[in-house]
């Protein structure tokens, strides 16, 4: 198949502690991935990401308040001002599951619960959206292949803004937020080689949600993402969400969870960034 190659837009967000002490972006921290088979990447201020999730909503009260269901697969394939990450070797992949959230088609926005979670996975084989790479619905379209190297749950809180059928606003920013749980040892270090520990937060955010008109990248995608390759979008009932933006790393003042709020998410310019297909 032929990959279905689409522009996005890179967007950065902060994330704070609700103390007197806020957390700080993390820059300069490596990805140390020799052992996995790959090269040590270092100097990351910021990774930028492309993919597809799927959004599901369950409407109650006349047809307004809904309640929704949320997962999704990225490939994540450049760091800083757009730098390539791997070439033709390698792949970080991103898996996001469980996300739960309520919205209002009337107040047009949503939000998200703490149910997520967010698997980040190396593979020194590219498979991401690549049937004959050794993609499938099992392993997520190939985003969730190879080691997983973090793990990461959902702070609540984010979203962003709807159309009136329940999907993204074209090219809108949906915002989401987590706390590390997980690090394989060794592979992420600061900038002094220092190994990384839970507690980082992780910030989402991206820049042209909008419902992907061509219905996921193609039957595996699908399939992974929906339960079937046959499913295509039906709003306000459930669709199909084309994402692309950044993700940070932040330290960590206040290790609890439930101390993170949104500190600002601001507008880096655009980022020409395209899925890659072998």
């Amino acid at each position: 198949m032929h990959a279905v190659v689409k522009a996005l837009v890179g967007t950065a967000i902060t994330v704070a502690a609700i103390s007197a002490h806020a957390d700080s972006q993390l820059f300069n921290w490596n990805l140390n991935l020799s052992t996995l088979g790959g090269q040590t990447i270092t100097g990351i201020n910021q990774l930028g990401f492309n993919g597809d999730s799927y959004v599901k909503n369950n409407f109650s009260n006349g047809a307004d308040a809904f309640t929704f269901t949320d997962n999704g697969i990225f490939n994540i394939t450049t760091k800083n001002a757009g730098t390539s990450l791997f070439g033709t070797v390698g792949q970080l992949t991103g898996n996001y599951y469980g996300g739960t959230g309520t919205g209002s088609l009337s107040g047009g926005h949503i939000s998200f619960n703490s149910t997520g979670t967010l698997d980040i996975y190396y593979s020194a084989s590219q498979a991401y959206d690549s049937t004959a790479n050794g993609a499938t619905a099992i392993n997520r379209d190939g985003a969730a292949t190879g080691t997983l190297i973090a793990s990461f749950r959902q702070v609540a809180g984010g979203g962003g803004a709807i159309n009136a059928d329940g999907t993204p606003n074209n090219n809108g920013t949906l915002t989401l937020n987590f706390v590390s749980t997980y690090f394989q040892p060794g592979v992420f270090t600061d900038a002094m080689g220092n190994s990384l520990s839970a507690g980082y937060t992780f910030g989402v955010v991206t820049s042209n949600a909008s419902q992907d008109l061509g219905n996921a990248s193609n039957a595996t995608a699908r399939e992974a993402l929906s339960g079937s390759p046959d499913t295509i979008n039906n709003p306000p009932a459930y669709f199909y969400v084309n994402n692309g933006g950044q993700i940070k790393l932040q330290t960590n003042a206040v290790p609890e969870p439930a101390s993170l709020a949104i500190f600002g998410a601001g507008l880096l310019g655009l980022a020409a960034l395209r899925r890659r297909k072998s």
